[in-house]
């Protein structure tokens, strides 16, 4: 009798049939509410009644058949968790888990899909001044700043903006404090504003410049345009026209004064030495 179906039976890796049928629960964290950007998002594999010691747990992002984006060995109780710190729109996707051991290694099916959605919380941030961009010097003037935000609406209850997040009617609201930030030349001028707005009662050069601002609610962040503001200078200009206009018409007639008075000078010097020639010639005459 020949050996070799003995020698590749007891190559041959058995596994008990109920572990074929694993099939492991991924849930996502937070649940119920709108995912946005900056969130921390967690995706746990479970195996259910068995413990997560000596399995390996893959995610899969929108196809089965590519590589995993993360793998980690599990832990106490039955799975992993794999998390988005810091979620951002690319981080949208469908998700599947599953395990694997041995080796080589056995694969249980894959999880339920589950699907993360990653919205920016912020579309758009404008920055606006007021009466104008052009300030006259001791005049006043306001910057707002204007957060649009994405399937949310933003109230106002006493001078705090509130943003009610409801993606599904089904699901509670969710509020979130938003705060502005304002910035001259780059740096901050006012912090965690509530009221979206910066005011300057008299204004002088050192209030010019350029200004931005920074909405924020939780960790989601967007910065607004840049707007310049700048000094009403126009007798400024008036001012220095006149003194070029002034030097221009002074100008020649000073040089012809300065050339009429050295002119003075030389003649008057002149004369003098002339006259003390004379004198010298009278004083020692013929010898």
């Amino acid at each position: 009798m020949s050996l070799l179906p003995v020698l590749l039976l007891s190559t041959l890796v058995v596994y008990p049939s109920s572990e074929v049928l694993l099939m492991p629960t991924l849930t996502v964290e937070p649940s119920g509410r709108q995912v946005y950007t900056e969130d921390t998002v967690s995706l746990a594999c479970q195996l259910p009644g068995l413990s997560g010691l000596g399995w390996q747990f893959y995610w899969h992002k929108d196809r089965q058949d590519t590589g995993p984006v993360e793998q980690m060995w599990g832990r106490v109780g039955g799975g992993a968790v794999y998390q988005l710190w810091r979620a951002s729109v690319t981080h949208t996707g469908q998700y599947w888990c599953r395990a694997g051991r041995g080796q080589p290694v056995f694969y249980t099916q894959y999880s339920q899909a589950v699907f993360v959605n990653v919205i920016e919380l912020f579309t758009s941030v404008t920055l606006s001044a007021s009466p104008s961009t052009v300030v006259k010097e001791g005049g006043a003037f306001n910057l707002t700043c204007e957060a649009q935000l994405s399937n949310c609406k933003l109230s106002q209850h006493h001078g705090n903006h509130s943003l009610h997040s409801h993606p599904d009617p089904d699901r509670n609201w969710t509020t979130v404090v938003v705060t502005f930030s304002f910035l001259r030349d780059g740096w901050p001028v006012a912090r965690d504003s509530v009221s979206g707005m910066y005011s300057v009662a008299r204004a002088s050069s050192c209030h010019m410049g350029t200004y931005s601002c920074v909405a924020r609610a939780g960790r989601a962040r967007r910065s607004s345009q840049e707007i310049s503001i700048t000094l009403d200078n126009l007798s400024l200009i008036l001012l220095t026209c006149f003194g070029t206009f002034l030097i221009l018409s002074v100008a020649p007639l000073a040089f012809f004064v300065r050339l009429y008075v050295m002119r003075l000078w030389q003649l008057r010097a002149r004369g003098q030495g002339e006259l003390q020639c004379n004198e010298c010639s009278t004083i020692q005459g013929p010898k």
